[in-house]
C-alpha cells in the first residue's frame, strides 16, 4: 500500500504522543553535513564517556516551580493543555479538581500549591497525567518536559529533598547542568490521595 500523499506530494506522517516523541529524540535527515554533525552531538550528548558496561538511565524531567522532579517514561501517559476542571467541596487548596480525558475521571493536583512554591513565571501551564487507567491523576507542571540522561553514578549525594516529597524520591542526581529528584509515581499519587481522603472532600 502507498503512503498518504499531500498536495506536494509529500508523505503524509502519522502523529504520535509526545511522551513517545521525546523517547525517540531526533533523526536528522539529508547529507547535509552540520545535519549529520547535530545529530552525532545528539546522540552522544550526556554520556561523558560512558564505559562499556556502564548503564545509561533516561528519564523525563519536568519542573514545578523552580524544584526539579523527574519520573520513568512508562510512569506517565499524557501531557496537554489544562483541560476544564471540576472542584469538590471541601477539597484543599492544591487539589484543583475532577477532569474528563476521554471518558475518564482524572483527579487534578497542583504541586506547587502542595509543596509551597511559586510558579515559574512566562512559562505556559501544562497537564502531565501520572500513572494509567484508573489510577491515573494529573499534576499540573510549568513548561514542557524534558529528555534527561544520566548514569547511575550522577548521585547528588545529599541533596535537599522538601519534607512533604521524602517518601516519595528514591534518589536526587545530577544531569542537564542541575540536580533532578528522581519521583517515585506510586507513591506520590498514594500520598496525595491518603491527604486528599482526609480533608473529606
Amino acid at each position: 500500500m502507498q503512503p498518504a500523499m499531500n498536495d506536494a506530494q509529500t508523505p503524509v506522517r502519522a502523529l504520535i504522543p509526545p511522551t513517545e516523541a521525546l523517547r525517540r529524540g531526533f533523526t536528522f535527515e539529508g547529507a547535509d553535513p552540520a545535519g549529520t554533525a547535530l545529530a552525532t552531538a545528539y546522540a552522544t550528548a550526556g554520556t561523558g564517556g560512558v564505559a562499556a558496561g556502564e548503564e545509561l538511565q533516561q528519564r523525563q524531567g519536568f519542573f514545578i516551580g523552580h524544584l526539579g522532579l523527574m519520573i520513568r517514561y512508562e510512569d506517565g501517559s499524557e501531557l496537554s493543555d489544562m483541560p476544564a476542571t471540576y472542584r469538590l467541596p471541601n477539597a484543599p487548596d492544591w487539589f484543583i479538581g475532577i477532569a474528563n480525558l476521554h471518558g475518564l475521571l482524572v483527579p487534578v493536583f497542583d504541586l506547587a500549591i502542595y509543596l509551597g512554591l511559586e510558579r515559574q513565571q512566562g512559562v505556559k501551564p501544562m497537564l502531565l497525567v501520572l500513572g494509567h487507567g484508573a489510577d491515573a491523576a494529573g499534576v499540573l507542571i510549568d513548561g514542557l518536559p524534558q529528555r534527561l540522561r544520566f548514569k547511575p553514578g550522577d548521585r547528588a549525594e545529599g541533596a535537599p529533598v522538601p519534607t512533604v516529597l521524602e517518601a516519595c524520591v528514591h534518589q536526587t542526581y545530577w544531569a542537564a547542568e542541575r540536580t533532578w529528584m528522581d519521583l517515585q509515581v506510586p507513591a506520590l499519587l498514594s500520598q496525595l490521595s491518603d491527604e486528599l481522603a482526609a480533608t473529606g472532600a
